[in-house]
């Protein structure tokens, strides 16, 4: 059985292979409407890549090892969510942002002729959006985004005018 992901770097590279490994392998393409957990980051254009937990919870699967221990039952999606939970955290599905990403991963999914689960859930890192800030002031707009987030669209919009006022 594979090993449970030791790094966010690590599931950093499992979402990156895994956009390799669902265009190159329809077996794994037929399985994308059933996930229901989705791990989500930033590739280096900026563009959102996506990724379900029991591919990107574990260390170095392929699509081939994926499916012959998913198929055998051995790759726990209640482990990889335990383990995630360190570095990622979920989405409000009632924040813009949730919305945003949920439209990503739709386009991502359509692109194999496939939608997500009604049961989705979408999970980010907890370092940020992208990841890039650092210190004092990442920390304080990682909190600025995680209360953003929670937010309704009309209090939403009067936070942006207000920090549109200030700069």
């Amino acid at each position: 059985m594979a090993a449970l992901a030791t790094s966010l770097k690590s599931v950093r590279g499992a979402i990156h292979r895994f956009q390799a490994e669902v265009r190159r392998n329809p077996q794994l393409r037929d399985r994308l409407a059933y996930a229901r957990g989705w791990y989500a980051c930033q590739g280096e254009d900026g563009q959102w890549l996506f990724g379900p937990s029991k591919f990107v919870g574990y260390e170095g699967l392929t699509s081939e090892t994926y499916i012959e221990q998913a198929t055998s039952r051995l790759l726990d999606g209640r482990r990889t969510e335990a383990q995630l939970r360190q570095w990622f955290k979920p989405l409000d599905p009632s924040t813009e942002h949730h919305e945003q990403l949920s439209v990503a991963l739709s386009a991502f999914l359509a692109e194999h002729n496939k939608a997500p689960s009604l049961k989705m859930r979408i999970n980010v890192p907890k370092e940020g959006r992208t990841g890039n800030q650092s210190g004092r002031s990442g920390a304080l707009l990682d909190l600025i985004a995680t209360i953003a987030e929670s937010l309704q669209p009309s209090d939403l919009d009067a936070l942006r005018k207000r920090l549109a006022a200030i700069g």
